[in-house]
């Protein structure tokens, strides 16, 4: 990973001392280079003595941004955007009303009392050009003791800012952190502050919070602080599904399918809320005989609804919403080591999401506690075989047929239903095998088709 020290936004540090300003990388661009984080584009922030208005003057042969002028902060893009950075004035915060934003900042020439206003210690550091590290608050020692703590009155922190509690969670997933005893406390004290920070805030802090090499563990020991906007979570804990197939309530095994769940880096988010979500319908359709054993029949096609409701309450994009509810609602579809029932599977949902569905079901039998063997290696025998008919070319669907509907038409059938339904016949023939996936063959398969119909 790149040193901070030897990143290109380094000549705006340069450029600020040069015209007598103080100036540091601050804040998450820092915790990186302890943390073993790898920084993003767009990520550097740097703390200065400068007033905005100054920070523009001197940077007035670049472009710059009012990104929070108000409370301080302009965006410098470097010419020919080689790098950016966010430069904040040192500032002190007033009343955070909405329990999000400060109703008035105060600038201040004091970098330790920046730092003190921040949220988490391993957040609340700085360093200059030359490497040398400001940290007031002990955060370089908590990274290495693998501790979320908050700098000052935890309590103060979060009610400062509610989204911090969750911001504590997913560093704890992300970074594999543990938070530190009265931080914790406090964080599950003021949990409700969370119903007045909005959706897509929370729903970015929990995408991420799902992702991390500590995901279960973070979703398990933070239910209830999750469940203040996720109330489906807090349903799920404890459900006891009475069933000799389960060995946990529905909330720990979903939680077990989530770390299970095989993903690659394109899907890891929406399969992993998948798997998180893939029993949120269990809950509300249960039922169970005289012998007490549970039952929950319908509850993918519900669970697929309530994904549907949720994620659009939490105003998530489009297409995160309907594959994840599409998971959902497919993940107790049955799979046959049988070439031709795999196609016709391959054919309604396309190879890639059909091994998506397949994944998650194994993730969701892995998840029980009990799955055999046998079992589990049939799952990776139907996917190898998806995986060797899609590389082979074998025809499953119309849009790989040789014959379209032009051709239907050519040989003298009208335009409307029919034309479908003798695609539809010579599609099932070669899906088993009676027919070459050749026009001259199909061709005279349909006219034959054709001609019967019409007797």
């Amino acid at each position: 990973m790149m040193k901070l020290t030897e990143r290109p936004e380094k000549i705006i540090l340069e450029i600020l001392e040069k015209a007598g300003y103080e100036a540091y990388f601050a804040g998450g661009c820092v915790r990186e280079c302890f943390s073993g984080e790898t920084a993003g584009a767009g990520d550097i922030d740097i703390a200065t003595n400068a007033l905005p208005e100054e920070v523009k003057k001197t940077f007035g042969g670049w472009k710059t941004v009012d990104t929070g002028i108000a409370h301080g902060t302009v965006t410098v893009i470097m010419p020919e955007d080689r790098g950016r950075a966010e430069i904040t004035t040192y500032r002190s915060d007033g009343v955070y009303g909405d329990c999000r934003h400060p109703d008035k900042v105060e600038f201040i020439g004091s970098l330790k009392e920046d730092l003190r206003r921040r949220d988490f210690t391993m957040n609340a550091m700085a360093m200059d050009i030359r490497g040398r590290l400001e940290d007031p608050f002990g955060g370089r020692d908590d990274i290495k003791g693998k501790t979320v703590r908050a700098v000052g009155d935890a309590g103060e922190r979060f009610r400062e800012d509610g989204l911090r509690i969750m911001r504590a969670v997913r560093f704890s997933s992300v970074l594999g952190f543990s938070l530190e005893e009265k931080t914790e406390r406090a964080a599950f004290e003021n949990r409700k502050l969370l119903s007045r920070i909005s959706a897509e805030r929370l729903f970015s802090e929990f995408r991420k919070t799902v992702t991390g090499k500590d995901a279960g563990k973070a979703v398990r020991k933070y239910t209830d602080i999750i469940g203040v906007f996720m109330p489906e979570l807090e349903a799920m804990k404890g459900f006891d599904q009475r069933s000799r197939y389960h060995r946990y309530d529905v909330l720990e095994h979903c939680i077990r399918a989530m770390e299970a769940v095989e993903t690659t880096e394109k899907n890891r988010e929406y399969m992993k809320l998948a798997a998180l979500l893939h029993d949120i319908g269990k809950p509300q359709t249960y039922c169970h005989e005289d012998l007490g054993r549970g039952h929950f029949q319908g509850h993918g096609e519900k669970g697929g609804e309530m994904v549907k409701i949720l994620l659009r309450r939490m105003k998530v994009d489009a297409f995160t919403t309907e594959r994840v509810s599409l998971l959902v609602r497919n993940h107790d579809l049955m799979f046959h080591r049988n070439e031709r029932l795999i196609k016709e599977l391959m054919r309604k949902f396309t190879p890639g999401i059909l091994l998506e569905i397949l994944a998650v079901k194994k993730a969701d039998n892995i998840a029980t506690g009990n799955a055999s063997g046998p079992l589990l290696e049939k799952f990776d025998e139907v996917g190898r075989m998806i995986e060797e008919i899609t590389a082979g070319g074998d025809c499953y669907s119309l849009d790989q047929m040789a014959l379209k509907g032009d051709d239907i038409k050519a040989i003298g059938v009208k335009e409307g239903p029919l034309v479908g339904r003798l695609l539809e016949e010579l599609l099932e023939k070669v899906i088993d095998g009676e027919l070459p996936n050749e026009k001259s063959s199909l061709t005279e398969a349909a006219q034959g088709l054709y001609k019967a119909l019409k007797q």
